[in-house]
């Protein structure tokens, strides 16, 4: 879920414009996928979407980033060498408690704080990314699928999502704009115009050096293919139904998937 996934990136970073329609026109035009749109939350429904963590001995280990990473626990600024980030910070708060945030040169992206849940069993993890035009805020709450090693911090073990419980509307709207086979999308700093069927294009505002190439796969129904450095990190399928868009995204990487919606504005 791309437009959806930059709240959700906040996550990974912290630890690691078209006009609306006016739909009174044809049949034609209300399954256009031109127009503004916003994801809705609750739809999102996550699948393979395991995260693995270890924070113990002063490190901190991303066992499920892509690629995986590890960096000191201490508060310190670590140099990091991941897509759209060379430095990240993570400092233990207390035991159920950790913060995190990510910067590129001297431009910082977000910060996060996780919070386990005294059971051990919930983890809730509150983002602020300011990487876009305008910051976006929300929180996700993950349950917990298996522990972490003996005498490690209680974000250790393996993760799923259960709960999405907000994204600020910043991070939930775009835009899309279809002209003969021109295909723009834009959305809180991001944006990009690509020729269905054409070759890879550079996003514009993304400094993580991802590529995107878009094909319709049906009379309402388009797939967007993003790459970095040649490889394939997500394949979002969109199709279009009257007001409702509705979406998978796919990480051949890891096998996880997101499906989603969103409603025309």
């Amino acid at each position: 879920m791309r437009k959806m996934m930059t709240a959700f990136a906040a996550i990974s970073l912290a630890m690691g414009t078209v006009a609306c329609k006016d739909m009174a026109g044809s049949d034609t035009e209300e399954v256009s996928i031109t127009g503004a749109w916003k994801a809705n939350v609750d739809s999102a429904q996550f699948e393979n979407d395991t995260r693995n963590y270890v924070l113990a001995n002063g490190k901190f280990d991303c066992k499920s980033c892509q690629p995986p990473f590890q960096v000191k626990a201490d508060g310190t600024w670590q140099s990091v060498d991941r897509p759209g980030s060379d430095s990240q910070m993570i400092e233990v708060v207390d035991d159920n408690t950790v913060r995190a945030a990510a910067r590129l040169g001297d431009k910082n992206l977000g910060s996060s704080t996780w919070t386990v849940s005294e059971d051990g069993d919930t983890l809730t993890i509150a983002f602020n990314d300011v990487s876009g035009d305008e910051p976006v805020t929300g929180s996700t709450i993950f349950t917990r699928t298996a522990t972490g090693p003996d005498g490690s911090h209680a974000v250790s073990g393996e993760w799923i999502v259960s709960d999405i419980a907000e994204i600020s509307d910043t991070g939930l709207l775009f835009d899309y704009a279809l002209d003969g086979d021109q295909y723009a999308s834009s959305g809180n700093g991001t944006s990009f115009t690509a020729t269905l069927g054409g070759e890879p294009v550079a996003i514009e505002g993304d400094d993580a050096g991802t590529m995107v190439a878009v094909e319709q796969t049906g009379e309402n129904s388009y797939r967007e293919t993003y790459t970095r450095d040649g490889e394939v990190v997500s394949i979002l399928d969109m199709t279009i139904e009257g007001d409702t868009l509705s979406a998978t995204s796919n990480d051949p990487r890891d096998g996880s998937s997101v499906a989603w919606t969103a409603t025309r504005q």
